[in-house]
């Protein structure tokens, strides 16, 4: 084995071992980070010799990379974390391949994507091949009569085992002392170093697949681009403005009837609140579904565009704009009503995403150059890391401690389910109000549960560390004693 192929072995079983202790031992935090950065050193080496490509977008998804692998050390919300980590490695495996892919590939093309299968095609060849390596080199070491008895035990095996759980459970059901005995067996067997052995096969698994991967990205893959003709549209201005007048005349009567009410606080023609805001968010997706599909296939499969049919296309995206803003009253009227929560904070963000799209798909309509696929794919992208960089839970607790002080209602059964990084917040409006016992008693509950949690270096969490502090300096009976005396005081 020469000095190359033994430093990429090598490296991939460090990294294997490195992957076992930081992802699959405790929870993951900080030690995502750290994954990340020993895989990337280790990916710059073995590609350092090669042209890097596609530059700009490289470091646009490489950003992306790290503002959603720090979200677990920065930001205190599991509910995105295991959506995050999918993310996260799917970024990460097209981001390895993209900058290392030929540079007349165009990222929001179909070639780039036909690249992309050819790599991962390139993939499960190496593993068949890597089997078939196995294979012949267990089959040298063995004569021809024992292979193909140890071939076929094997086959045994992988067809009755199946068949035996079916059976052992149906027998378990049937018989309460046999089920006692089999799971006395079944618990023996587990307890003989399982954690030993399950640990050596995953690292193995990880070995393997990182062998296959960093060879399959190094490797280079030859993709000629497929020409294609671009077809004339076929539709006739005529059909065109019939159908963008008529839709456009209907928009124009709703924003006459939505302007009686865009100005009000109050509901109309005795709608509940949650009518009111399931009718705007309706509203959003007719606007996402009709209108920009409208759009696109006018843009797709018209013959001429004239000046005409851009105004008449530019004016679908203004009421778009008016029914977006209707939508988003309606929901700051719901809000007002019940309080804040994830899905109504997502409704609004989703909200501005529509806006900013529509926005640009008005320039696109004057500026024929301009590819919406590509935006959309760099705006989609934008948009999750902004869900994950802003602080969602800090802003309900926020919005909804505002309203409770207007209106004195709030739920905190919702708050106390919310993450660790609630906790500067509730911590502040305490200490404002130490009277409040409902605060007190979910901040002890709180307090409680991180001094029960024990939590290793892999799981660091900063949102958590300071929460920690945070609820460690509050002595909550000394507070309200103090609060006592200020009100006898007075």
């Amino acid at each position: 084995m020469n000095k190359k192929n033994f430093i990429y072995f090598i490296g991939c079983f460090l990294l294997a071992i490195i992957a076992e202790v930081t992802l699959f031992t405790e929870t993951i935090g900080i030690s995502l980070s750290i994954f990340v950065v020993v895989f990337y050193v280790f990916y710059f080496y073995l590609t350092r010799k090669q042209t890097h490509t596609h530059r700009l977008i490289g470091i646009y998804i490489f950003v992306c990379i790290w503002l959603l692998t720090l979200s677990f050390v920065f930001i205190g919300n599991p509910y995105f974390y295991p959506l995050n980590l999918l993310v996260v490695f799917i970024l990460i495996g097209f981001h390895t391949v993209l900058i290392t892919s030929p540079a007349f590939l165009h990222w929001s093309n179909i070639d780039a994507f036909l690249y992309i299968q050819k790599k991962v095609s390139s993939f499960f060849k190496l593993g068949k091949y890597l089997t078939f390596l196995v294979r012949k080199s267990v089959k040298r070491r063995a004569n021809e009569r024992d292979y193909v008895a140890m071939k076929r035990i094997l086959l045994g095996i992988v067809i009755v085992m199946p068949i035996l759980i079916i059976l052992i459970f149906l027998l378990s059901m049937s018989d309460q002392h046999f089920s006692t005995m089999v799971e006395t067996i079944i618990t023996w067997l587990v307890s003989f170093k399982v954690d030993e052995i399950s640990t050596l096969i995953r690292i193995g698994f990880i070995f393997v697949f990182l062998l296959l991967l960093m060879k399959t990205i190094s490797k280079k893959s030859i993709i000629i681009p497929k020409e294609r003709k671009v077809k004339q549209g076929r539709w006739e201005q005529a059909t065109l403005l019939t159908i963008l007048l008529s839709i456009n005349g209907l928009y124009i009567f709703y924003t006459v009837i939505q302007f009686q009410y865009f100005f009000n606080d109050v509901l109309i023609n005795g709608f509940t609140y949650a009518t009111y805001a399931r009718r705007g968010f309706f509203e959003l997706i007719i606007v996402t579904v009709i209108n920009i599909s409208i759009i696109l296939l006018v843009n797709r499969f018209a013959k001429n565009r004239t000046l005409f049919l851009k105004i008449v296309l530019s004016s679908l995206i203004v009421f778009s704009f008016i029914i977006l803003l209707s939508a988003h009253l309606r929901l700051s009227l719901y809000e007002q009503a019940y309080g804040y929560t994830y899905l109504r904070l997502f409704s609004h963000s989703f909200i501005i995403f529509l806006a900013v799209f529509f926005s640009f798909t008005l320039i696109k309509i004057w500026v024929e150059k301009l590819q919406l696929i590509r935006f959309f794919l760099l705006l989609s992208l934008l948009y999750y890391c902004g869900l994950n960089v802003m602080d969602i839970d800090r802003l309900i607790v926020s919005k909804n401690l505002q309203r409770f002080d207007e209106t004195n209602l709030i739920d905190f059964s919702y708050i106390d389910a919310l993450s660790y990084s609630t906790i500067p917040v509730l911590v502040d409006y305490y200490e404002s109000n130490p009277e409040m016992k409902s605060v007190k008693h979910l901040l002890l509950a709180k307090k409680e549960l991180l001094q029960q949690k024990k939590q290793k270096w892999q799981s660091y969490n900063i949102v958590e560390d300071r929460a920690r502090k945070l609820l460690g300096k509050i002595d909550f009976d000394k507070k309200i004693s103090e609060n006592q005396n200020v009100k006898n005081n007075n």
